[in-house]
């Protein structure tokens, strides 16, 4: 359907008969119109996806979701956007990072908080773009460093008022579930208040600030000692990945028993061109309890064997941070951005676990063990990007700087009980040992960046980087003293103190084109790094310097308005952690022992995106079609070395030979009337990957296809439903073991229904389905979710709602991890059948318009 708008004006003409006083008054008074102008009218009608340049939009009128939803439900409505169960979003094949309100950053830039607690039926429009850096911004040049970004524009009457929500319910076994969240927005002035608590697994924010910091700048991440990453590993919403590239397909359903608080103020104002604020101040505190039951397989080409444990494992996380952007328009040619952000996080766990070791035909036992882990930990960061960019006269000249300064301090303190029978050695060991320890990290990156314009289509860049990063540590080990029974008996082995220096200098050349309908940018970045490390505590030195050539590659050819090519070629070095490289061994667990190797080198990442996005604006069909390829040269792996008690020594070396590569293709056709659609789509991937166990090498390859649909239907303006599916098929094999491949399936499909009731009720009811096949017995079944609501307008401002979930009590968690070297089967505990009774209070003021709107 064409967008089209229809403007109505009505004259009314006035005549009559009027006395001669009124006509003599009329013949004075010239200013009063014999005409009267009414109000104008907007007739418009929009189709439900449209392309505005680079960016889908969606009309959110067309997409129906249920009473009091979140944005997040409206987002799981539209064609190529998909949200997990821990609301991480995707859209057009990739993840998305940033949602911004109006154009303005919301609490941070965690999108979870935004897509789980804004009403959606503040939505006019979400828009789907990839968004480009302040730098592409401000010197024109499109290299590809974008970012996915969902951009929720609120309905006009929004502009200027307050809403939000307050709710509270309660059901039985002390469940409950309150919050408050409200808005307001004055022009260009935005203020939120947000606070919300439950014990019912729900959670407003995804992952911590500081581990999104520390993801961003891997010399830092890598630099953290052992025991720090372990431990943040562990924080709720965050997910590390190892060194180890093996696919991991899963099935994952939210795990433990969560109690969670959390709330914030957000505060954006802008001042014209010339000032703009953006600020936020977020808090969230959680505690948890899971139990769980895990199943390894070790198929190795010489040896394979199973390994069980089960435990319990209590968490509670503090965290606070805040953030503020300020952008300063100086003049016509100079601007200045000062973005602080802080970050600090206690957390306190406390794990009890029990596992054994025997041969894969069930014959033998090999080793049994126990252990209590307790830790605290404290980890503050600070941080600031100060942008300055300078304008010059003449078009396309251009200068910016940016320096960042950071900090980084880490204090943990730990305690590691275990005990361990070795059957096939005939021993025994036992560890009862408390760890203390401190880190101090300064880093200091500097970014400078000229462009030139060349020509008229022609613009030439050239970009400076330094980095430094600097870092004290350390870690003192004390066994426990039998006399006393106190821990002060340093255990040199397990203690160390140490620092090291980081640097890291780039420069770049690039050349930026534009020719109509097709854009370009080509450079190549010359870097030297350097690592340095030293312990007198332990007499080590370590050092590496490397040079390294990184092309790069951007090119974008626009077909039409709807339809686009993109090619993004990338490379980058990564430099192994100071972690990596000290040889100093980690017994955390005493049967994976791991151990630095200080002759590690860099390792490169060549990265290769292939995309085509095709929205046809008047028939309403969305294509998407993604490639992308990945190689490493000198990965970072595991080498493993296996003990008849079937005890691990764990040491990362560099390997060639990992490729990994995926086709994804989906397709939304409209369906009837009404906004209803149809989405299918598949995505090929193959992986491959080396493998060192006890001296033999070993290739891994995996193939994976995973074809979805999402069919939403709306038969009458009262009723919509959604049916969904996807599955997810995984082949792996071993190229130095052909007996151990691996076949299996993961399975969600679900179908949601919802209906507007006579005597103002609204019903919602919904099905998820969960199979999985081909792994351990007890892991192979089908879990299905049956959810149920019902709600009751009071009046304009309350209801009230009646919900149920998992009606049927069939709630499990189980998923699979594909590792190198083993597979392991994974169950945990998860919240069951429950019940709410909610009151629901709807805040909603807004100025009158002078025009009408109708959709």
């Amino acid at each position: 359907m064409r967008n089209f708008t229809v403007i109505i004006s009505f004259s009314l003409s006035l005549t009559t008969n009027l006395s001669a006083q009124t006509k003599d008054t009329l013949r004075t008074d010239t200013s009063r119109p014999r005409i009267r102008d009414l109000k104008e009218v907007v007739v418009e009608s929009r189709p439900p996806i449209r392309m505005k340049g680079d960016t889908v939009e969606y009309n959110a009128a067309q997409y129906k979701t249920r009473e009091n939803a979140v944005v997040e439900d409206l987002l799981r409505k539209l064609p190529g956007v998909k949200v997990d169960q821990t609301g991480n979003i995707t859209a057009q094949g990739e993840k998305v990072a940033r949602v911004l309100i109006d154009g303005k950053e919301f609490f941070g830039n965690d999108p979870a908080i935004a897509t789980k607690n804004l009403p959606a039926d503040m939505v006019a429009k979400v828009q789907v773009l990839d968004k480009m850096s302040d730098q592409e911004e401000f010197t024109g040049i499109d290299d590809g460093d974008k970012v996915k970004t969902i951009n929720i524009v609120t309905k006009k009457n929004s502009k200027k008022g307050y809403f939000g929500n307050i709710s509270a319910g309660i059901g039985p076994d002390g469940k409950y579930d309150a919050g408050l969240n409200i808005n307001i927005f004055a022009g260009e002035q935005q203020l939120s208040l947000l606070f919300k608590a439950n014990n019912i697994n729900k959670s407003g924010f995804s992952a911590s600030e500081l581990i999104r910091m520390l993801s961003a700048n891997p010399e830092l991440f890598n630099n953290l000692p052992a025991t720090a990453i372990a431990e943040l590993s562990k924080m709720k919403g965050v997910r590390i990945n190892s060194d180890d590239p093996a696919e991991k397909a899963q099935l994952a359903r939210p795990t433990g028993i969560n109690n969670t608080q959390y709330g914030g103020v957000n505060y954006n104002n802008d001042w014209g061109d010339a000032l703009k604020l953006r600020s936020s101040y977020f808090y969230n505190r959680f505690t948890s309890r899971n139990s769980y039951n895990y199943d390894r397989h070790y198929l190795l080409p010489d040896t394979a064997y199973n390994y069980l444990q089960n435990g319990i494992s209590l968490q509670e996380n503090n965290n606070h941070r805040g953030n503020a952007a300020l952008d300063i328009k100086l003049d016509r040619y100079n601007s200045l951005k000062i973005s602080p952000a802080i970050n600090h996080n206690t957390s306190v766990l406390k794990s009890n676990r029990s596992y054994l070791s025997y041969t894969a035909d069930h014959a033998l036992l090999l080793n049994q063990g126990e252990q209590v882990l307790n830790s605290n930990n404290t980890n503050t960061n600070a941080m600031a990007d100060i942008l300055f960019r300078h304008r010059f006269s003449r078009p396309g000249r251009t200068l910016s700087l940016t320096v960042t300064p950071g900090y980084l301090r880490l204090e943990n303190d730990g305690l590691n009980i275990a005990r361990n029978e070795y059957y096939n050695l005939g021993t025994r060991d036992s560890i009862n040992q408390q760890t203390r320890g401190h880190s101090d990290n300064y880093t200091l990156n500097n970014n400078l960046v000229y462009t030139e314009q060349l020509s008229k289509h022609t613009a030439l860049r050239l970009t400076e980087q330094f980095n430094i990063s600097q870092g004290d540590y350390e870690q003192l080990a004390y066994n426990i003293n039998h006399d006393d029974g106190a821990y002060n008996v340093l255990d040199n082995r397990y203690s160390d103190v140490y620092n090291s220096v980081v640097t890291r200098n780039i420069a770049d050349v690039a050349v930026a084109g534009r020719y109509k309908k097709f854009i370009y940018t080509l450079g190549l970045s010359v870097e030297n790094s350097g690592l340095k490390g030293s312990s007198d505590y332990k007499t080590y030195r370590l050092s590496g310097n490397y040079n390294t050539f990184l092309p790069h590659l951007y090119a974008r050819y626009r077909f039409s308005k709807s339809s686009q090519l993109t090619l993004n070629y990338n490379s980058n070095a990564v430099l192994p952690g100071l972690n990596q490289l000290r040889p100093l061994e980690d017994i955390s667990d005493p049967l994976y022992i791991r151990k630095g190797n200080p002759d590690l080198q860099q390792a490169v990442n060549h990265d290769l995106m292939l995309a085509y996005l095709s929205n046809n604006i008047y028939s309403n069909i969305f294509t998407n079609v993604q490639l992308r390829i990945s190689v490493i040269r000198n990965q970072f792996t595991d080498y493993y070395t296996i003990d008849s008690a079937g005890r691990q020594l764990i040491s990362p070396i560099n390997a060639n030979g990992y490729f990994s590569g995926s086709l994804h293709a989906e397709r939304s056709v409209p369906f009837g009337g009404g906004g209803s659609s149809l989405t299918f789509g598949a995505e090929l991937s193959y992986n491959r990957y080396p493998g060192y166990f006890n001296a033999i090498a070993d290739k891994i390859r995996q193939w994976g296809i995973t074809p979805d649909i999402n069919f939403n239907y709306y038969p009458i303006s009262d009723l919509s439903m959604t049916i969904r599916g996807n599955a997810s098929w995984n082949d792996r094999h071993s190229a130095a073991n052909s007996g151990t491949s691996q076949q299996y399936w993961f399975l969600n499909y679900g179908l949601d229904l919802m209906a507007n009731l006579p005597w103002k009720l609204h019903g919602d009811a919904g099905i998820e389905c969960y199979t999985s096949t081909g792994l351990s017995g007890a892991y192979n079944n089908t879990v299905a979710l049956l959810n149920t609501g019902l709600s009751r307008e009071i009046n304009r401002q309350l209801s009230l709602r009646l919900e149920a979930h998992d009606l049927l009590n069939q709630n499990k968690s189980f998923n699979r991890l594909a590792r190198n070297g083993y597979t392991e089967d994974r169950q945990n505990n998860v919240l069951g059948r429950y019940y709410m009774l909610s009151l629901i209070c709807k805040l909603r003021h807004f100025a009158k318009n002078n025009h009408s709107t109708l959709k």
